[in-house]
């Protein structure tokens, strides 16, 4: 990917051709993993919303929605510390569970949150409340992913544009999946196997969100190497990043 590209540029100088393929590897694998993220994290809220969005709050078919949103978080946070480290460093299991916990929490929170909220302004407001929350997540996750103590900061500049990028992604998404924003048959060209026009736009400008704000917490994590955290998960397979 260019960022990846731009931020190894200097490295490479004075590489030899087999360390530039091994770095050429890595960055390829790193670019994958982004695109994974992005399906893993859009294919689980999309399920869910779909689940939760016309049933009760204690219905069966919310409960499976919350559990599905549980397991695709924890797959998410999983892959996030393996594009970052490789398999070869320890994986911190409760942290990341821990993670995948509190991200289901917000994203139902916000959900129910939208759904007694009337007009678009207040959806808008509801989106800002998100972002502020997700910048302790975010920050908590980017301490993990380094082998950090997970509490040792709460806040940092370069997650505080991610959170705010994935708010931003939610609301438009929300707001286009719900009909609260009116899109045009002709937005969508293609066919799309029963599912609306709001349905696809929506779903792409969460995807296009996600990618980004993957991209940007990958390209942010692998500034400084991480330490290795402990954990009993390991394997032994060599690592990606060394």
């Amino acid at each position: 990917m260019p960022s990846y590209a731009t931020a190894s540029s200097s490295q490479n100088v004075g590489l030899t051709p087999p360390t530039m393929i091994r770095e050429a590897i890595r960055t390829t694998v790193r670019a994958v993993g982004v695109v994974c993220l992005t399906v893993v994290e859009v294919t689980a809220l999309s399920v869910w919303l779909g689940l939760v969005g016309d049933a009760a709050p204690l219905s069966a078919s919310a409960l499976v929605g919350v559990v599905g949103l549980s397991a695709g978080m924890l797959v998410e946070a999983l892959l996030a510390h393996v594009t970052v480290n490789g398999w070869g460093r320890a994986i911190p299991a409760r942290a990341l569970a821990g993670l995948a916990l509190a991200e289901t929490a917000l994203w139902v929170g916000w959900f129910g949150a939208v759904e007694v909220t009337a007009g678009l302004v207040g959806v808008i407001g509801v989106g800002l409340v998100f972002a502020a929350a997700l910048v302790a997540r975010h920050t908590v996750a980017d301490n993990v992913v380094r082998g950090r103590n997970a509490l040792a900061s709460l806040v940092q500049r370069a997650t505080i544009g991610t959170a705010v990028l994935q708010a931003a992604g939610a609301t438009a998404w929300v707001v286009v999946v719900t009909g609260r924003v009116a899109v045009p048959q002709w937005v969508v060209a293609v066919p799309t196997a029963g599912f609306s026009t709001n349905a696809v736009v929506g779903a792409g400008l969460l995807a296009a969100a996600a990618f980004a704000r993957h991209l940007l917490a990958v390209r942010h994590a692998l500034r400084r190497p991480p330490r290795a955290s402990q954990s009993a998960w390991r394997s032994s397979r060599s690592p990606l990043r060394e």
